[in-house]
C-alpha cells in the first residue's frame, strides 16, 4: 500500500465513534505496523536491546500493549512473535478498566488499549529513566494513532494512565507501571 505521508498526517484526527468491532485481520495490521518487533540482539544492559518500527530511548522499549475486547481478559501483544497472549485470571480487571474508559467516552465496541511501562529496562541502561518512560509511552501512542488513520480506523487516546486496572493483576506488577490508555475501532 502507498502512502502520502504528508496528506496523512493532514487529515490524521481523534475520532471518538466506535460503532464497529475490530476483526483479528485488522487488529493485526495495526499492532504489525506500529509495534512489531524487527529484531532483537544481547545487551551489556541485561535486557535485550530491540528494533522495533518505532523508536525508543537506548532501543530498551520498555512499553507493553495489552488489549481487551468487549468481553474477555487482558490480552498482551508479544512483538516478537506478532501474537496475543491471554493473561489468566485478568477478565475482572479488563472489564473494570472498560468501565472506567466508559467514564471518559462510550466505549461501544471499540477496543482498549492499555500501555504498561517496565521501568526497569530503561533504567537498566540509562540512570533516570523516568522521562524516558513516559517519551516512550507517547511515540507508541503516536505511532498507533498513525496507523489507525492510514487503516481508516477510529482511534482515541484517553487522558489517562489506566492504573490500577492495567497491572493490579498482573504477574510481576510491582516491577510493572500504567502509562496510557486508548481506544480504537473499525469505522
Amino acid at each position: 500500500m502507498a502512502l502520502d505521508l504528508v496528506a496523512l498526517l493532514e487529515q490524521r484526527q481523534t475520532r471518538r465513534q466506535f460503532e464497529k468491532p475490530l476483526d483479528d485481520t485488522t487488529l493485526g495490521e495495526i499492532l504489525w505496523l506500529a509495534c512489531r518487533n524487527r529484531s532483537a540482539r544481547p545487551s551489556v544492559f541485561g535486557p535485550d536491546q530491540e528494533s522495533r518500527v518505532h523508536p525508543s530511548a537506548g532501543a530498551m522499549h520498555p512499553i507493553h500493549i495489552l488489549l481487551a475486547r468487549e468481553t474477555g481478559p487482558w490480552l498482551r501483544y508479544d512483538p516478537l512473535e506478532h501474537a496475543l497472549i491471554e493473561l489468566p485470571h485478568s477478565g475482572a480487571s479488563a472489564a473494570a478498566g472498560r468501565r472506567a474508559a466508559s467514564s471518559l467516552v462510550e466505549l461501544e465496541h471499540g477496543t482498549l488499549i492499555g500501555l504498561v511501562a517496565e521501568p526497569g529496562k530503561t533504567a537498566a541502561k540509562y540512570e533516570h529513566p523516568e522521562s524516558l518512560v513516559w517519551r516512550d509511552a507517547g511515540v507508541v501512542l503516536g505511532y498507533l494513532s498513525l496507523m489507525a488513520e492510514a487503516l481508516g480506523l477510529a482511534f482515541c487516546p484517553l487522558g489517562t494512565t489506566g492504573q490500577p486496572y492495567l497491572t493490579e493483576y498482573l504477574p510481576g506488577s510491582s516491577a510493572l507501571q500504567a502509562v496510557g490508555l486508548a481506544v480504537v475501532s473499525a469505522a
